[in-house]
C-alpha cells in the first residue's frame, strides 16, 4: 500500500527504474543498470530476467549499435517534468483578477512585477526569456490542464501521467508505448537525462536508455588503457563462448553498453553549466547536435511541492528553468532549431487558496508550455475560474492531459495517438505545420552580379540609433533592416556586403542574416560568445523590400553592421572577381609584407596589395583574410583605402589574449594600398589574399539561398568524423542545388565547432598543395565562424585542411562566381 502523502522524491523513485548514486559512484554495474536495460529491480549478476530488456533476451540479441539520424521531416519532442506539482497560477498569473490576489494572498504576484501577455494574463517575472519567446510565437500556453477524478497523491497523479491510459496496469508509459510502434531496434530513439529511466519510456517491447547528466564513466573513456578494455571486452560477444545463453547475453550486454557509451562520451568533453536543469538541458541540446536519432529527450527537476515559503522557492525554481531554455537554444544547432518542440508537465497544480504557511497545497489543474520556433504561439485551454471557490475547493480543470500528448504525438511526432493513448482526445492547431515546415526549396540564382567596392561606412549599430534598431536584439528576435536606398546602394543591387558583428551578448548565441521576404535558412552567420565582439564577413541576398534580415537566438545582443559593398547586375561600373590560390602578404611576427613587430594602440600602417600575391595593378578591390594574434588587449582593426579619412568601422574584433580572422573585403587606394590600424593594446597582424575585384567578363557573383552543404557532426555532405591530419574534400560543383559547371570560386560561411586544441583552419582549391594561409584561428572548444571566398579546384571541390588536433566543420553555401 503506498501512502497517500508519499513525497514527490519518493514517488519519483519508484517510478523510475533507478539505482541511487552520485557521481563519484559511478561503476560498470550502475552503469548497465542505468542504460535502461531493465534498471532497477535486480543486480546485474542477480536476477537476470529482471535486469535485461526483453529485447535482449536470448534469441533477440542485437549485434551492432549503429545510430541512424533523424529523418529529414521527423520531429524531436524535449520533455521537462516540473515534480512536486508546480503552481500554475504564479507561472501564468492572472493579474488582472481580484480574486486571484484574495485567494492567493501574500503568495500572490504582484500586478506591476507581471511580464504581460495581455490584459488578463502574465508571466512570472522570473522568465523573461519565456517571454521573449512567447513574443516572437513559438511558445503555446495551454491552460486549465488536469483530468477527470483527480488524484492528489503525488505517486498515483505522477503514474497517471507517466502512464497517459486509461485502464490496465501501470506496467509501461505513453512514450515507450509509442516505441513500440517504431519499427527497427534502434536503441537511441528515446532517452533521459538524469539518475534512471522512468515509467513513461517504458514499453512492453521497448524502452529509451539512461543517460546521467554528469557524463559517461565506463563505455566512454578516451584514456588508452580503456580502450584496451573494452576492445577486450567488446570480443567476448564476437563469438559464442560455450557457457550458454546467459553468459552470451551479458557479454552482448557489456558491448552494447560500450558501444552506446562511445557513442554518447564526446557530449560531455566540454564543461556544462552549473544550473540543475540549465545542465541537463545543454547535454540535450548536444545530443541532438550529435544527430543519434533520438526522438524523444526526457529530463526534469522537482522542488515544487512549495506547501510553505513559496515566495522564496518558486523564483528560483523559474530562474533555473528560464535559463535551462535559453542555455539549451544557445546550444542548438541551428539546422535542428525548427525540428524541436519542448513540452512541459507536472503531476499536478496548486490550489488557488494560500494555506497559513505562506505556501499551497495539492491543486487539480494546471498551465502548461509548448515550445519552438514551429509552434504556433498564443493561449489554448481555458484559464481555471476562481469565482466560488471556498478554503478547501479546487480548481475545475479544462484540458485532459492527455490531450497535450494526442497533439504531441500525431501533429509532431507522426502518429500513433489514439492507439498510444486508448482513445480520441482533443487536438490543439499549435504547429505551423509539420517538423521543419515544408521542405526548403532553393529559388535558381538570378542573373550574374558585378561587384561595386565602397569605403566602409556603418549602416546597423543597435548600441544607438543606426539603422533604425535602438537596444540589443532579443532572444528570438527577427530585424528587417532596409539597405536598399541606404549610404549609396541602389535601388537595384542584387546583394550586399556587410561586416556583421556580434557585441555585448548576454549569453552565448548566433546571428543569422538572409535575404528578407524569404524563408529563415538554417545556417548561422556569426557565433557569439557573451560579452564579446565576434566579427564575420556576410554577402548577404537583398530581398524585394530593399532589405536584409537578422535573427538573434539568445539571450540579447547587439548587431552592428558595416557595408564595405554592393553586387547589382553586371555593367561596364561593376567588377568581377579572380580567385587566387591564398598567399600571405604580410605578417609582423616575421617581417613579411614590411613591418616586424606587433601594432601598438594607435598604430596605423599602410600595406602595398597590388604587384604581389598575385594581384595586378589597376584592381578595384581585394579578397582578405585578415588575422590579430596574440592581442595584449580587448582591440579591433580597422581597414580602409589608403589616402581616404578613416571611417567609424572595425574589420576584425579581437579579446585580449586571443587571435581572431575576418573576411575582409576591402576597397584599394589609388596607389593599390590599403591602411590598417590597430585601436588598443599590441598585436600582431596577418594578411593573406585570396583574390581581387577589376573589369572583367568572367567572375560575376550569383547570391544563393543559403544552405548547409557540410556538417560532420551529422554526416551531411561528409563522412560524420571530425577532420584532423587528412583535409576533408568537400563538393561545391552539384552541391545542394548549385550548378555541376561553370563555378569558378564559392562564398561560404566556414565553421569550426570544439576543436580538440587550439588550432586553425585553411581553405584551398582542390589538387593544389595547401598554402602558407590560414581563414579560420580558434581556441580548443571554442565555436568560430568566418566567411571564405575560395577558388575551386578543376573538379568543382575545395579542401578544408586543420592546422593541430581536430574539429566539427560545417559549411553554409550563400553565392559563387562563375568562371
Amino acid at each position: 500500500m503506498i501512502d497517500p502523502d508519499i513525497s514527490t522524491a519518493d514517488a519519483l523513485r519508484l517510478l523510475t527504474a533507478r539505482d541511487n548514486i552520485d557521481a563519484a559512484g559511478m561503476d560498470r554495474r550502475r552503469f548497465l543498470q542505468m542504460m535502461g536495460w531493465g534498471v532497477g529491480a535486480g543486480a546485474l549478476f542477480g536476477g537476470l530476467g529482471e535486469v535485461l530488456a526483453a529485447d535482449l533476451l536470448p534469441g533477440r540479441l542485437r549485434e551492432a549499435w549503429a545510430t541512424t539520424p533523424v529523418g529529414p521531416n521527423e520531429g524531436i519532442l524535449v520533455l521537462i517534468g516540473q515534480f512536486g506539482g508546480s503552481d500554475g497560477l504564479n507561472v501564468v498569473v492572472p493579474h488582472s483578477n481580484s480574486l486571484y490576489y484574495e485567494q492567493h494572498g501574500d503568495v500572490a504576484i504582484p500586478a506591476a512585477q507581471v511580464l504581460p501577455i495581455n490584459g488578463q494574463v502574465g508571466l512570472h517575472p522570473n522568465l523573461p526569456y519565456l517571454k521573449s519567446l512567447y513574443d516572437a510565437g513559438q511558445v503555446a500556453i495551454v491552460q486549465g490542464v488536469g483530468y477527470a477524478n483527480p488524484d492528489l497523491s503525488h505517486f498515483s497523479s505522477m503514474a497517471l501521467w507517466m502512464h497517459g491510459k486509461v485502464g490496465g496496469g501501470l506496467n509501461n508509459g505513453w512514450v515507450g508505448r509509442w516505441l513500440d510502434g517504431l519499427g527497427g531496434d534502434d536503441p537511441f530513439r528515446a532517452a533521459t537525462v538524469g539518475q534512471g529511466l522512468p515509467l513513461h519510456l517504458i514499453g512492453d517491447n521497448k524502452r529509451g536508455i539512461a543517460i546521467p547528466q554528469w557524463g559517461v564513466g565506463f563505455g566512454g573513456s578516451t584514456n588508452e588503457h580503456q580502450l584496451w578494455m573494452y576492445d577486450a571486452m567488446r570480443s567476448l560477444a564476437g563469438t559464442p563462448a560455450g557457457r550458454g545463453a546467459w553468459h552470451d547475453t551479458i557479454a552482448k550486454t557489456v558491448k552494447g553498453v560500450i558501444d552506446v557509451g562511445q557513442q554518447v562520451a564526446p557530449v560531455f568533453e566540454q564543461s556544462l553549466p552549473n544550473g540543475r536543469l540549465e545542465k541537463k538541458l545543454t547535454v540535450i541540446a548536444r545530443l541532438i547536435n550529435a544527430n543519434l536519432g533520438m526522438r524523444v529527450l526526457d529530463t526534469g527537476y522537482d522542488g515544487f511541492d512549495n506547501h510553505s515559503s513559496e515566495p522564496q522557492e518558486l523564483p528560483g525554481l523559474l530562474t533555473d528553468f528560464d535559463r535551462a531554455l535559453q542555455s539549451f537554444f544557445a546550444t542548438l544547432d541551428p539546422s535542428f532549431r525548427s525540428r524541436v518542440t519542448i513540452m512541459t508537465y507536472s503531476e499536478f497544480g496548486r490550489t488557488s487558496w494560500a494555506n497559513d504557511s505562506s505556501g499551497t497545497d495539492h491543486g487539480t489543474t494546471n498551465n502548461h508550455f509548448i515550445i519552438g520556433p514551429s509552434v504556433k504561439g498564443g493561449l489554448f485551454g481555458e484559464q481555471p475560474t476562481l469565482q466560488g471557490l471556498g478554503r478547501w475547493d479546487r480548481m475545475d480543470f479544462s484540458v485532459d492531459f492527455r490531450s497535450l500528448y494526442a497533439t504531441v504525438l500525431d501533429r509532431w511526432l507522426g502518429g500513433g495517438a489514439s492507439t498510444v493513448l486508448g482513445g480520441e482526445y482533443e487536438q490543439f492547431d499549435v504547429f505551423n505545420g509539420g517538423p521543419a515546415g515544408d521542405a526548403p526549396t532553393f529559388p535558381p540564382p538570378g542573373a550574374p552580379t558585378g561587384f561595386v567596392p565602397m569605403s566602409p561606412v556603418r549602416i546597423l549599430d543597435t548600441r544607438g540609433t543606426t539603422g533604425g534598431h535602438k537596444g540589443a536584439l532579443g532572444a528570438g528576435e527577427t530585424w528587417s533592416l532596409p539597405v536598399r536606398g541606404t549610404a549609396g546602394v541602389p535601388a537595384d543591387a542584387a546583394a550586399v556586403v556587410v561586416n556583421l558583428t556580434g557585441a555585448g551578448a548576454t549569453a552565448d548565441t548566433f546571428i543569422t542574416a538572409w535575404r528578407s521576404g524569404e524563408r529563415m535558412p538554417a545556417t548561422s552567420n556569426v557565433n557569439v560568445v557573451a560579452q564579446a565582439a565576434v566579427p564575420n564577413l556576410a554577402v548577404i541576398g537583398v530581398g524585394a523590400n530593399g532589405a536584409i534580415s537578422l535573427f538573434n537566438s539568445a539571450g540579447a545582443a547587439h548587431a552592428v553592421a558595416d557595408l564595405v559593398g554592393y553586387f547589382r547586375e553586371a555593367t561596364t561600373d561593376t567588377t568581377a572577381l579572380t580567385s587566387l590560390v591564398p598567399s600571405r602578404l604580410l605578417d609582423t611576427r616575421t617581417g613579411t609584407g614590411g613591418r616586424t613587430g606587433a601594432f601598438g594602440p594607435g598604430t596605423e600602417f599602410d600595406l602595398q596589395i597590388t604587384g604581389r600575391g598575385g594581384v595586378p595593378a589597376g584592381c578595384a578591390a581585394a579578397v582578405l583574410n585578415v588575422t590579430a594574434v596574440g592581442a595584449s588587449s580587448n582591440t579591433y582593426l580597422t581597414v580602409w583605402p589608403n589616402g581616404e579619412g578613416q571611417p567609424y568601422t572595425s574589420s576584425v574584433n579581437v579579446g585580449s589574449g586571443q587571435t581572431a580572422a575576418n573576411l575582409v573585403i576591402a576597397k584599394l587606394g589609388a596607389d593599390g594600398k590599403l591602411r590598417i590600424r590597430n585601436d588598443a593594446g599590441n598585436a600582431h597582424v596577418l594578411v593573406d589574399v585570396a583574390g581581387y575585384f577589376t573589369a572583367g567578363d568572367g567572375g560575376r557573383y550569383l547570391p544563393v539561398s543559403p544552405r548547409r552543404i557540410v556538417d560532420t557532426r551529422t554526416g551531411v555532405g561528409a563522412a560524420r568524423a571530425r577532420v584532423g591530419a587528412a583535409p576533408l574534400a568537400v563538393a561545391i560543383a552539384g552541391a545542394n542545388g548549385l550548378p555541376a559547371t561553370g563555378i569558378a570560386a564559392v562564398q561560404i560561411n566556414l565553421t569550426a565547432v570544439a576543436p580538440s586544441q587550439d588550432t586553425y583552419l585553411t581553405v584551398y582549391p582542390s589538387g593544389t598543395a595547401m598554402p602558407n594561409a590560414s581563414n579560420l584561428n580558434l581556441a580548443g572548444g571554442a565555436v568560430r565562424a568566418n566567411s571564405v571566398i575560395a577558388r575551386v579546384g578543376a573538379d568543382g571541390k575545395i579542401m578544408v585542411a586543420c592546422g593541430q588536433g581536430n574539429t566539427d566543420v560545417l559549411v553554409d553555401v550563400v553565392g559563387f562566381f562563375t568562371a
